[in-house]
């Protein structure tokens, strides 16, 4: 009878494997349980068993099952890595990482322990211990390919582009076909410049990599769809765009690559949708991975909740999974909010939806984004300047930009049709500022504090002698920083300052100082406490420039010839404030000089922002002309003139 019950349980184990591995896991459960009530105590069949309900993050019952694995045998190293699996999940780090050591105590080349060990670490913000980990784990295999993708990986997060660019072209040697690897490759840019022949080089190297990767796609085996979803869903191109380069037709030539590759995967999307008949109302929907506590919501919120409730039908699409304050407000001013972070479920609930217009807030920014924007979910689709760059993609008919923002004849740099609403086109809350401290006023120097709001990222080394020329006019100043995401950034940023200033015989310590990213109420704050902000050329101020208009800061900018280095451009003429807008570099010194030395001037200027900015702040006119584009311009719906008018 013993012999029966273990030849039933093995039987029934097998059978549960071959569902398990159909991915049929309800039958695979079955088959597990028939296993267990012949043999509570057979060890795999736990371990399959806390696998299975791991996949359907059903964590407690995965959990209970890998530790009753454990009691029977506390070296199963499969257990102990699976349940390290887990805590990390749950993010009990402290258990994950002990789960992680004891496997590779049993076992030193344990290369996937390292890798998830690696992983957790680079999760936490232990980079050196995450380095370890991998260098580890390639030094145990020189053919480990994940081991060098995780560490390409973690040296792009770090802003570190030579060591990044080594690892992936290593990766590559050992599988030129790796699509992810190509991918992933073609899209590490500096971060920070250390010079300007790094920004042609890079565009160089990523325009071959484009024509390479089509190559590979064209002669090489078929890929399965969920390889070439990863691949796409592994990085974009975002810091092409802080080159303060006309990108137009490396744009077109990335949006061309991203939608052969959706072609594949969703050949049906990407055919003409027809507009619907007339009707009462117009389906809109707004698509994001921001609808939380963040710029892009700040900017476009309202574009959301203040549309006409008579006239249209407002979808939300939230592509992440954090949500706050923010997002529950827009939840609850909106018709319909679908919240998910898989991309064909949110293609799925789209196409459902039966939308007439799409407004992406910010394609560029997120890989899932740039998978959604190159389909055709709606028959009429637009772009805005949440990321402020053409997006490419030929399924994408409009970009709504700001007529104060772009200059005449920007629409060269568009491949959409470009639609310019009056002013800055956006309805923008007044900050609340309750939380700022007055400054005090006892405390006098006679030193301006210069403010750069910009990430470091967004100032380029041709830029940088600004400060040196003001220095010269007005040798007590002072310029203000906020610390790069990762400290080796704010190094490379330092160290080219450094040498810049060097030359000129200045330590550059001096007048330079870093504030470390903070929390909105602390960065109000730094804006409160500075005498004059430096808005950054090629990328100017957006969200950062109404906030400091807010606390009457005077802003000295120095328009590009592309919209994203504009924003600052166009609020300060809404204000009808000129006065701070440079024609050239050399004026730009001129103007934060004059700012600095001549009080009556500088109080003239906040003067005129005080009296004005009242116009900047919750202007409903913007949310009437927004309507009236909607309903008049873009023709989304056959006879819409007539039914909505």
């Amino acid at each position: 009878m013993i012999e029966d019950k273990e030849f039933l349980a093995k039987s029934y184990f097998i059978q549960g494997i071959k569902a398990h591995k159909n991915n049929d896991l309800k039958l695979a459960k079955k088959f597990y349980q028939m296993a267990l009530n012949k043999n509570p105590n057979y060890l795999e069949v736990n371990l399959n068993l806390g696998i299975l309900h791991n996949q359907l993050d059903e964590f407690s019952d995965a959990l209970n099952y890998y530790k009753k694995v454990l009691q029977t045998n506390p070296t199963y190293i499969d257990a102990l890595y699976n349940l390290g699996n887990v805590y990390k999940k749950l993010k009990q780090y402290q258990k994950s990482i002990n789960c992680y050591k004891k496997v590779i105590q049993l076992d030193h080349k344990n290369i996937a322990a390292y890798n998830n060990l690696g992983n957790l670490f680079k999760d936490i913000g232990e980079y050196q211990n995450a380095m370890n980990c991998y260098k580890k784990s390639i030094q145990i295999n020189q053919n480990n390919v994940v081991a060098y993708y995780n560490l390409g990986s973690l040296f792009k997060e770090l802003g570190e582009y030579k060591n990044a660019k080594n690892c992936f072209e290593k990766a590559i040697e050992k599988e030129p076909n790796n699509l992810m690897l190509q991918w992933q490759s073609m899209n590490i840019f500096p971060v920070i410049y250390k010079k300007y022949s790094e920004i042609e080089n890079s565009r160089k190297k990523f325009e071959d990599k484009i024509k390479k990767i089509n190559e590979l796609i064209k002669n090489t085996y078929q890929y399965s769809n969920e390889h070439l979803i990863n691949s796409i869903m592994s990085s974009t191109n975002f810091f092409l765009h802080y080159q303060g380069k006309d990108d137009l037709k490396l744009q077109k030539l990335y949006a061309s690559l991203v939608e052969q590759l959706t072609k594949k995967i969703y050949p049906n999307l990407h055919k003409i949708r027809k507009k619907k008949n007339s009707q009462k109302f117009i389906s809109i929907g707004f698509i994001s991975s921001f609808f939380r506590e963040h710029t892009i919501s700040k900017l476009f919120k309202n574009w959301v909740i203040k549309l006409n409730n008579n006239k249209f039908k407002k979808y939300v699409y939230y592509t992440e999974d954090k949500t706050d304050h923010v997002t529950n407000y827009i939840r609850s001013n909106v018709d319909f909010f679908y919240q998910n972070t898989d991309v064909n479920k949110l293609i799925d609930r789209i196409s459902k939806d039966n939308l007439d217009l799409i407004i992406y807030l910010d394609i560029g920014m997120m890989p899932k984004i740039q998978i959604l924007s190159s389909l055709r979910l709606a028959p009429t689709q637009c772009n805005t300047w949440g990321h402020p760059v053409t997006s490419g993609f030929k399924n994408i008919d409009y970009f709504i930009s700001s007529e104060l923002m772009e200059k005449q004849g920007s629409e060269k740099y568009y491949s959409e049709k470009l639609i310019k609403l009056p002013g800055i086109g956006i309805n923008y809350d007044l900050p609340d500022l309750s939380k700022i401290k007055k400054k005090n006023t006892q405390k006098k120097s006679n030193v301006t504090a210069f403010l750069n709001l910009q990430s470091l990222f967004k100032l380029l080394p041709q830029d940088d002698h600004i400060y040196l020329d003001i220095i010269q006019k007005h040798p007590n100043s002072c310029f203000y920083f906020i610390e790069g995401i990762k400290s080796s950034m704010t190094l490379i940023f330092k160290e080219r300052i450094s040498k810049l200033f060097k030359k000129e015989g200045h330590d550059y310590k001096k007048f330079f100082h870093f504030y470390p990213r903070c929390s909105q109420d602390k960065f109000f704050q730094l804006i409160h406490d500075a005498d004059i902000i430096l808005d950054s050329f090629n990328w100017s101020g957006g969200n950062t420039s109404l906030e400091a208009i807010s606390m009457n800061k005077p802003i000295v900018t120095y328009p590009s010839n592309f919209m994203r280095g504009r924003h600052t451009y166009g609020i300060l003429k809404f204000l009808e404030l000129e006065e701070t807008i440079a024609n050239s570099k050399q004026n730009y010194v001129d103007i934060a000089v004059k700012l600095a030395k001549d009080l009556n001037f500088r109080n003239l200027v906040i003067k005129k922002i005080k009296t004005n900015k009242k116009k900047l702040f919750s202007d409903r006119d913007s949310i009437k002309f927004f309507e009236n584009l909607l309903i008049n311009e873009l023709n989304i719906i056959n006879d819409i003139k007539t039914t909505l008018n």
